[in-house]
């Protein structure tokens, strides 16, 4: 009996052991299970939170946008600087910050520094020398920042301006038809008035105007004079002047300029040389010049030029920039529409009294 009872405790004594090591082994899963859950929880969290903040872009109202303009004091390139400021107030740019390139290659470098040491956002450059332009966009590569091309590529950034051979293309099929309908499309000479630091522009647009006029009239390449006036009125008509002095027998003449200071510039040497009955030209611009002449009472040689509509500028290029800050894409190429602008249609795209000439 004694012996009965005690096998009966000792089996006893061995379940509670068992039960107690059995109890104590199943805590140990719940705290494993509390301490993943809280990892898990906030791994999620933290996640959450940087997608979020990857997701915010800038306000156009926290924006520094800098504008490096052509030149200032030519009035086309002011055109442009007024577009840029009035289309940055448009769009609720925080801050537009302008500098004058002067057309100065190593200003121009200064100007980018400039804008860069002031924080700007992005940057809208024109310039007017190709290869300047490649070693500004490697600038705006290095600062981190994005970069458009105004009218002349910046190396392979974005550009947005005309499309150089469409009006180049407009100015050379009017010259062409001109000289039909004056001269039964008989040519003596043809001028190409060029701008040859800015390389592909150059080759497009005044590349435009020979294509214009050989798809209406024969021009031979023995006909074609190309002189290089790098953008200054005072160069085209010295340029020209030379040109049609080594010419005497040339009675039908064409003059095609790439940008309408050397257009203004050809017109000149051509009054002064009293060749004005001889010549058609045409250009590409405006500029104050242009309209000053197509508001005169009466036409004259200067039969056109392709317009470039400056004062649209800021309307394509600063919601473009806006875009390419907040990280969005953007297509390479933004080009205007470009239409002949005459005496007989001044009026109608620049009216006289509200688009005055300073």
């Amino acid at each position: 009996m004694k012996k009965a009872l005690l096998w009966m405790l000792i089996v006893l004594l061995s379940v509670s052991i068992v039960s107690m090591f059995s109890l104590t082994g199943c805590k140990e899963p719940e705290v494993v299970i509390e301490t993943v859950t809280e990892t898990v929880t906030e791994t999620v969290t933290e996640t959450v939170e940087v997608e979020a903040a990857a997701a915010e872009v800038m306000d156009p109202a926290d924006m520094k946008i800098g504008f490096a303009n052509l030149f200032d004091g030519i009035d086309f390139c002011a055109w442009v600087k007024l577009s840029m400021i009035k289309y940055a107030d448009e769009n609720g740019v925080g801050e537009l910050i302008t500098v004058d390139n002067k057309a100065d290659g190593a200003l121009s470098t200064q100007n980018i520094d400039t804008l860069i040491a002031a924080g700007v956002h992005g940057i809208i450059q024109y310039m007017n020398d190709a290869a300047v332009n490649v070693n500004i966009q490697q600038m705006a590569i290095d600062a981190g920042i994005p970069i458009i091309g105004i009218d002349i590529p910046v190396g392979d950034a974005p550009y947005v301006g005309g499309d150089n051979y469409r009006a180049g293309h407009i100015a050379g099929t009017e010259l062409g038809k001109a000289a039909i309908e004056k001269w039964d499309g008989e040519v003596d000479l043809y001028i190409s008035v060029e701008t040859m630091s800015n390389l592909e522009t150059n080759t497009l647009r005044n590349g435009g105007i020979i294509d214009g006029i050989r798809e209406q009239i024969e021009l031979p390449d023995e006909k074609v004079v190309r002189v290089d006036a790098k953008d200054a009125m005072e160069l085209a008509q010295s340029l020209v002047t030379d040109v049609l002095t080594a010419h005497p027998d040339a009675k039908r003449i064409l003059i095609g300029a790439h940008q309408d200071d050397e257009t203004a510039g050809a017109f000149a040497a051509v009054e002064i040389a009293g060749r004005q009955d001889e010549v058609l030209l045409a250009g590409n611009g405006p500029f104050a010049s242009t309209l000053a002449n197509f508001r005169l009472p009466e036409a004259n040689f200067w039969i056109g030029s392709s317009s470039f509509v400056p004062e649209n500028y800021g309307k394509y290029a600063i919601p473009i920039m806006i875009d390419l800050i907040q990280g969005k894409a953007v297509q390479n190429n933004t080009f205007f529409e470009h239409y002949w602008l005459t005496h007989d249609n001044v009026e109608e795209h620049y009216p006289s009294d509200s688009f005055v000439i300073e």
